[in-house]
């Protein structure tokens, strides 16, 4: 829970420097999210979106772009609770024209210590140290100084506990930077189960953001894969419905298992459903979110040159007028052409691009337009049947021409429809 009370939370400490590493993109997203769930406990630093902060950095992952810096006068389990920051970092100024400052600065191995009482022992079994010239003789001190006061032996490429050193800006001066976690908050306890191309569950809750999330809002996650966004829109907080669904079993089945282990067994319905032609009936859904192939590790152009109209329409049929539909692509190119194509349908509220390990995928939000404007060329079905799930009294109509099969305590079902699917 947010702003729970932890060991290593000592109440007479001053407000902290926190800084959160985002995906370049996401940093308004983060910022709201900072001042939503922490308030008047947080200060945004820099522009009011986080960004800023003053320093120069050796990776690049400085509070110019992709970070987003804030004073924290709240336990620092809260920070922990943030979905769309990929770390949190706990943050240390020493002033000093050299690295060996930080050896006669206590306050860098007090903050150390802080971290690793947020966490039961054992949780940190190794160090690991990124900084400009690590292998000069005075971080080669401070790294023999961090194992003589932690016990932890250092491992470059795994160690649990992680530090940072760079430079301020500034005459002079350096800045710690210990992450509050053994791993990245990105890195969900929860994901029990993966696919290949997964997405990164940061997006995804940019996404559910996107959407503005309601308990009551109708939710669907088109082509659901492992789970990933509704596992984050119902850690957002609870739906009067949530579904998923996707055409490979296994997917199906690690979605559930996602659910499960992220505590929410039972909270969603899942079924065996084709995204182009869904067994349900007309405007039976507020908010639809999806994670379209890239065309990369999943899928082909080829391919979705054929699936993205597709989906578009069938999202539009069953999408309630002035709902919203987010989606998330890198093939860009094809998905504006099929939005102007689908604009009797669809208009574009937003979007937000996110610079990610070499592609660049782009979030849209998507308006759905008043079926009186587009009812001429608006797909519909006329037959449905109702069928009540066991996790919510929502009624589910689905297409009785079609037949189907959801069930109701996030487990998946079977449907005999041919296989098409969309790992994510």
């Amino acid at each position: 829970m947010a702003g729970a009370r932890r060991q290593g939370d000592a109440p007479e400490l001053s407000p902290r420097a926190i800084e959160c590493e985002v995906l370049a993109g996401l940093e308004p997203f983060c910022a709201a999210e900072v001042r939503r769930a922490l308030g008047h406990k947080a200060e945004l630093l820099g522009d009011g979106q986080g960004a800023g902060g003053g320093h120069e950095s050796d990776d690049g992952l400085g509070a110019g772009g992709g970070a987003v810096r804030f004073r924290l006068a709240a336990p620092l389990a809260s920070v922990l609770e943030l979905r769309t920051a990929v770390a949190a970092y706990l943050v240390v100024r020493v002033p000093g024209r050299r690295p060996s400052a930080l050896l006669g600065d206590t306050s860098l191995f007090d903050q150390v210590d802080a971290v690793r009482r947020l966490h039961p022992r054992g949780a940190f079994r190794s160090f690991r140290l990124s900084a400009p010239g690590k292998d000069s003789a005075a971080l080669r001190r401070l790294r023999a100084e961090l194992t003589a006061r932690t016990g932890l032996p250092e491992d470059p490429d795994d160690g649990e506990l992680y530090l940072r050193i760079r430079r301020a800006v500034g005459p002079d001066g350096w800045e710690a930077l210990v992450r509050l976690s053994p791993r990245p908050l990105s890195a969900r306890a929860w994901r029990t189960f993966n696919l290949p191309g997964a997405l990164n569950a940061t997006i995804a809750a940019a996404m559910v953001e996107l959407s503005r999330p309601r308990a009551s809002d109708r939710v669907l996650n088109l082509m659901c894969g492992s789970g990933t966004i509704l596992v984050e829109r119902l850690a957002r907080g609870r739906a009067a419905l949530a579904a998923g669904c996707d055409l490979d079993p296994a997917a199906l089945a690690g979605t559930s298992a996602n659910l499960d282990a992220a505590g929410l067994r039972g909270a969603a319905v899942l079924g065996r459903m084709d995204a182009t032609a869904l067994p349900l009936r007309d405007a039976c859904f507020r908010v639809l979110l999806a994670d379209l192939p890239y065309g990369h590790r999943m899928g082909s152009h080829q391919d979705n040159a054929a699936l993205y109209p597709a989906v578009l329409a069938e999202a539009a049929r069953v999408a309630a007028p002035g709902g919203v539909m987010v989606v998330v692509t890198h093939e860009l190119r094809l998905f504006e052409r099929c939005l102007r194509e689908a604009g009797r349908w669809w208009s574009v509220e937003r979007e937000v691009q996110v610079y990610q390990k070499g592609h660049h995928p782009v979030l849209y939000l998507l308006r759905r337009r008043p079926r009186a404007a587009a009812a001429a060329q608006s797909p519909s079905r006329s037959t449905s049947s109702r069928i009540t799930t066991a996790s919510d009294s929502t009624n589910i109509e689905v297409d009785s021409s079609r037949g189907s099969e959801v069930s109701g305590s996030g487990r998946p079902a079977r449907m005999a429809w041919p296989t098409r699917t969309k790992r994510r």
